[in-house]
């Protein structure tokens, strides 16, 4: 109990909300992106992640930038 106390203390709630809302975002965009193109599967994943990824390091930025502890 000692071990998930500390785990829980550790979590950044602000990101991990963030990254939630994000999360489902990131799937209607993957589907958008998805719907607006024909490629085989390996390259459509490769587009998601060159525009998903970017996001979340910007958001990370940004919270140490504007939400510092």
């Amino acid at each position: 109990m000692n071990l998930i106390n500390r785990v829980l203390n550790k979590i950044d709630v602000t990101l991990f909300v963030i990254y939630g809302f994000m999360g489902i975002g990131s799937v209607y965009l993957g589907a958008f992106i998805r719907s607006q193109i024909d490629m085989d599967f390996w390259s459509e994943i490769f587009i998601c992640i060159l525009v998903i990824s970017p996001i979340y390091f910007l958001v990370r930025l940004a919270k140490k930038k504007y939400m510092p502890k």
